[in-house]
């Protein structure tokens, strides 16, 4: 039976029962007519129920109503008119008052003269006086008061409840009344987010739908505190009715709803959003801290250390990957590495022809190139993947204002479907980085070379020579080989340059140079001392063997200039500077003893 019609028959049940009770016992009872009465109250109770659950039509509930009337008229009849059944009048009144049916209130108030004022006007005296009018015009007008007294009372009520519901529904935060730990009210957001209907929801009591079974005890406890301080905030975790969790956030306020008990109202918030974007600040806040150890680390590096430290790094950043190279184009066209992570003892090279490298690729269009499949992609040399383990690989573009200057290759062991946009992001600053500083390592070694190099002659200066002697000194010692140094001198230059010119003089310098420079060993080493002299580092040469390569130089001058020579060599443990006093005193000794000669020391 609908909860309508069980709220209206108990009153109805109540009535009959009371009816029974108060009836007398006298004979003058006219029992048929009571018992009439009683079925006609039943029946009447029991339309009315139909016609509160919203299932009877309107003649219906007007029949009900007069079956009412006409029950209270019969028991006035067959008891009597001060039998004090009266007030039962009132049933049909407040039944069509609370339920804001204003045809039917004026039906019934029809009735109701009709119960008092028709008996009066037919059957008279001495069972109805005449002093019955005045009973009956006050039940009268009070049953009109208080039928639409209650009638505005209601829908002030409910034009209350409706605004509170309109409210509630929209809010888009979850919302539910407890009181005494039950639920008694939610709005329609709060079934949206736990994905509970309405029915699921009111009436329970913790532990509540939308808690995680494994939370229980945990939740209880916490919601035993939040009664205990009058109510706060907390974030927990929900689950919703398909079984999903999410994070919520709760805020419970106590509320008197003057009934003495204990209620909260309760908002709802599902801050799964809030906790996504709190992560990806958080990523990146990450992002940026990694970005600016990228720019540190790159640049703040040794030049010299620059390719190595940018494959250290992009190692770092690539979470899982296994392997790293830097790919930059040679002279012939192809592709080689230039460093790699973990080292090689060569480099990789990749010929121009294979243009569907990875490298090449990228190199060409400036974009980088993700391959899933290393193992079958015709952008992944096959010796390199199988020597490496790869399964997947990412080709990135190292370019600047310039243009693309290399790339780099990272691979994974792993097999991976995609590359998340951070690690993009991240390796595509590394990449920015690294062109400054492999263009900032080529500009100080082209630097440091001019630094070392004999801007006439293009042979090594003396502060380069003075790096190999020290070098080649120690690998001597260490392989107990003979190293000898030989000090060259073109005679009477100054004559030259005073009959010839400067330019001549020049011209003379370079090609002394270049034709010694063709002649001598590819081991041995031949430097511009200063003006017109030279050094020359013979390793694996005693002072004999010294002379014979030197005088293999004679001849190759142009105009018939010739050179002296003054070589010395070391026993394993000669000081540079003193070797080459050494050599500087056999020069002299040469010059001395009339040019044009070779003197060992």
């Amino acid at each position: 039976m609908p909860s309508s019609a069980r709220r209206l028959l108990p009153p109805f049940a109540l009535c009959m029962v009371v009816v029974l009770v108060l009836l007398p016992g006298e004979a003058r009872v006219q029992w048929g007519e009571v018992a009439l009465a009683l079925l006609l109250l039943a029946g009447a109770g029991l339309g009315l129920a139909a016609a509160a659950n919203g299932r009877e039509r309107r003649g219906t509930t007007l029949a009900s109503m007069f079956a009412l009337l006409a029950a209270i008229a019969l028991l006035r009849n067959g008891v009597g008119a001060n039998a004090g059944f009266g007030p039962l009048i009132f049933l049909p009144v407040m039944w069509a008052a609370l339920e804001r049916r204003r045809t039917e209130l004026l039906a019934v108030l029809v009735g109701i003269a009709g119960v008092y004022f028709l008996p009066m006007l037919i059957t008279g005296p001495p069972q109805y006086p005449s002093s019955g009018w005045r009973g009956g015009t006050l039940m009268l007008v009070t049953s009109a008061a208080v039928g639409f007294a209650v009638i505005a009372l209601v829908e002030h009520l409910r034009a209350e409840r409706d605004r509170s519901a309109a409210i509630l529904a929209a809010m888009s935060e979850g919302f539910a009344l407890t009181r005494d730990g039950e639920i008694i009210q939610v709005n329609p957001a709060l079934c949206a987010i736990t994905g509970f209907p309405e029915a699921d929801l009111l009436g329970a009591r913790a532990p509540f739908p939308f808690w995680p079974t494994e939370s229980h005890e945990a939740n209880t406890a916490l919601l035993r505190k939040i009664v205990g301080a009058g109510g706060g905030s907390f974030d927990i975790e929900l689950v919703r009715a398909d079984g999903k969790r999410f994070p919520a956030m709760i805020s419970a306020i106590a509320t008197d709803l003057g009934d003495g008990s204990r209620c909260f109202l309760n908002t709802v918030r599902d801050i799964t959003e809030l906790r996504a974007h709190e992560d990806r600040q958080r990523q990146h806040a990450e992002q940026l801290a990694t970005i600016t150890d990228v720019i540190r680390e790159i640049g703040h590096c040794d030049p010299l250390d620059a390719r190595p430290t940018i494959c250290r790094t992009a190692l770092a950043l690539a979470e899982g990957a296994h392997a790293v190279s830097l790919w930059e184009i040679g002279l012939d066209g192809g592709l080689a590495t230039t460093a790699t992570r973990p080292e090689t003892t060569a480099p990789y090279r990749v010929g121009l022809d294979q243009s569907d490298h990875g490298a090449h690729v990228v190199m060409a269009t400036g974009q980088p190139l993700f391959v899933a499949d290393a193992r079958t992609s015709p952008h992944c040399d096959r010796r390199i993947i199988e020597l490496l383990g790869a399964a997947s690989v990412l080709f990135h573009p190292i370019s600047d204002a310039q243009g693309v200057r290399g790339a780099l290759a990272i691979s994974w062991p792993q097999a991976r479907t995609e590359i998340a946009e951070g690690e993009i992001l991240l390796i595509g600053v590394l990449a920015g980085e690294a062109a400054l500083a492999m263009q900032r390592a080529d500009l100080l070694g082209r630097l440091d070379e001019l630094t070392r190099t004999d801007e006439l002659t293009g042979l090594p200066n003396r502060r380069a020579w003075d790096e190999l002697l020290v070098h080649e000194l120690a690998v001597a010692e260490r392989h107990d080989k003979p190293l000898s140094v030989a000090m060259l001198d073109l005679d009477f230059f100054k004559r030259y340059n005073d009959k010839h010119g400067h330019l001549a003089g020049d011209r003379l310098l370079r090609a002394a140079a270049a034709a010694w420079q063709a002649t001598l060993r590819a081991t041995d080493v031949l430097a511009r001392w200063g003006g017109e002299e030279f050094a020359l580092l013979l390793p694996g040469c005693d002072g004999q063997g010294a002379a014979i390569l030197i005088n293999r130089l004679r001849g190759m001058l142009p105009d018939g200039v010739t050179f002296s020579a003054g070589v010395a060599t070391s026993d394993g443990t000669t000081p540079p500077r003193t070797l080459i006093d050494a050599a500087d005193q056999a020069l002299y000794q040469a010059k001395a003893d009339g040019r044009d000669r070779v003197v060992v020391g």
